[in-house]
């Protein structure tokens, strides 16, 4: 469990959380059969999910080709608790979730549980947003791509226009949706890889 607050720490600053997680960054395919590429790395107890990890392990060596450097994953699969814990996040400071999620009836659904709930308090806050979440998922209605393990974000802070460019250009020509989200708290870029 220590590992995905790590991980989610370092998604939501873009930097890593501690000082064992900026020195040792997971290479891509540690601890399966492959060979780690040394094309992308993950933030520790990052899940990349398998469906993607072939297409994913393309564009970055496309990208390290361009620009010599590697991407760095700083969030992939998410389970119910996890997304709840981001959308209370974000609900709490005050953003439109209707707005920054494609899926509209559900991100409503998740600030209407908000809404009722806040009031008990965060726990019972989060307790609501987990359940609505966990639902949707049952149902095979999906929030964000993450939950669908089919998605992963990118981290940008370390990236110049050209370099924000060549990744947009290279993901669209495989198919790869790009949301740019370098203008939130937590800047980085979306990779939707199913629609």
């Amino acid at each position: 469990m220590s590992g995905t607050w790590i991980a989610l720490l370092w998604a939501l600053t873009g930097e890593p959380a501690s000082e064992a997680a900026a020195g040792e960054v997971v290479r891509a395919s540690e601890g399966s059969t492959e060979e780690a590429s040394g094309d992308y790395s993950r933030a520790p107890g990052v899940e990349v999910p398998p469906a993607i990890e072939a297409r994913l392990a393309e564009l970055a060596a496309a990208f390290r080709r361009a620009t010599g450097k590697p991407l760095v994953i700083t969030d992939g699969t998410r389970r119910p608790e996890v997304q709840a814990e981001l959308m209370l996040r974000n609900l709490e400071r005050g953003d439109d979730v209707v707005r920054n999620y494609a899926n509209k009836s559900a991100a409503r659904a998740v600030a209407e549980a908000y809404a009722k709930a806040r009031e008990a308090g965060r726990a019972a806050a989060l307790a609501a947003l987990t359940a609505v979440i966990r639902t949707q998922v049952a149902a095979g209605d999906y929030v964000s791509k993450h939950l669908r393990e089919g998605a992963v974000d990118v981290r940008c802070l370390d990236l110049d226009k050209r370099e924000r460019a060549i990744l947009k250009k290279l993901a669209k020509a495989r198919g790869i949706a790009v949301v740019d989200e370098s203008r939130t708290s937590t800047p980085h870029y979306h990779l939707n890889f199913v629609r």
